[in-house]
């Protein structure tokens, strides 16, 4: 009835090599939280860089261009259109610095015809301090230094703004605030940390993919979303970086919606479903994210960033 021998409640009965695999198995989950701690370590001194520059560069070169333009627009809109600065995940070599820019009195001109004019002024009004090109969508300013700032031409329509549609030919209405105010709640909802994850994404991005293969970085932004809106794992940077190029790695072989409204597609130029180049992006993602998986020295890491 008392139950029969060997030992009492809680002892150990698995013998010496019982114990043994028990102290291999601390031993490792001692070392791995040591190895996470150094990664997250480094990944955080990486994000204060990130923090320190361009930002702020970019924002006096924004001043300059409105100081330049004076009274041929009614503002910049510093609720950036596909652009990453008011979503604090603007990173140098990757983001699109998009900012609408409204037009006084072309609302009667075609898109074309508007950016032609809007770059005349901007040429007159900057100089030799940089180079003035007219793209599709956009008027790009290009420093010395390497910056590009891309700015949106837009006109008042009604109540909404409107910018050049996808072809370039007319102007179509857009919503600039959904999707900056999609990530802001995918970022609440990760206690602010999906935003330090998209830059550093996109550094790794900017750093191993070549220039022509690298997503937009809305591209990046809209992945990002897609990743974490419904992520429950670890916070810390690592696990969030290593979750993001896992989940890109699927996610960027189907199309996303544009929920601004410029266009059907945040991806189109990546082409249909499953095209060639959303298939060689897919495999670069997951390349990345094996690294990150297998990875057992911080210089791995590092060799993701420098």
């Amino acid at each position: 009835m008392g139950g029969g021998g060997g030992g009492g409640g809680g002892s150990y009965s698995g013998g010496e090599q019982g114990l043994e695999r028990l102290r291999e198995r601390a031993a490792e989950q001692a070392a791995r939280a040591e190895f996470d701690s150094e990664v997250n370590a480094r990944l955080d001194e990486e994000l204060r860089n990130l923090n320190s520059r361009d930002v702020e560069l970019v924002r006096r070169r924004l001043d300059e261009i409105q100081q330049a333009l004076g009274d041929e627009i009614d503002e910049i809109d510093r609720m950036l259109f596909g652009g990453s600065i008011a979503k604090h995940t603007f990173v140098d070599g990757l983001s699109d610095v998009d900012v609408l820019v409204m037009l006084r009195d072309v609302a009667d001109l075609a898109p074309a015809e508007a950016r032609e004019q809007f770059a005349a002024a901007l040429r007159e009004g900057l100089g030799e301090t940089a180079v003035v090109s007219v793209g599709q969508l956009a008027v790009t300013v290009r420093y010395r230094d390497g910056l590009e700032v891309q700015l949106l031409p837009a006109i008042q329509q009604g109540e909404r703004r409107a910018i050049a549609s996808s072809d370039g030919r007319d102007w179509v209405q857009i919503r600039p605030g959904n999707f900056a105010r999609r990530l802001t709640e995918v970022n609440k909802a990760q206690a602010g940390a999906a935003v330090p994850a998209i830059k550093l994404a996109k550094a790794i991005i900017a750093h191993e993919l070549p220039e022509a293969d690298r997503p937009s970085g809305y591209h990046v932004e809209a992945l990002s979303v897609a990743a974490f809106e419904s992520y429950r794992g670890a916070r810390d940077p690592k696990s969030m970086l290593t979750h993001f190029f896992g989940s890109a790695g699927s996610n960027v072989l189907s199309p996303i919606p544009d929920v601004t409204g410029q266009s059907e597609r945040v991806d189109a130029y990546l082409g249909a479903r499953g095209s060639a180049p959303r298939a060689r992006m897919s495999a670069a993602f997951e390349t990345i994210a094996q690294r990150m998986l297998q990875s057992n020295n911080l210089d791995d890491w590092s060799q993701l960033l420098d």
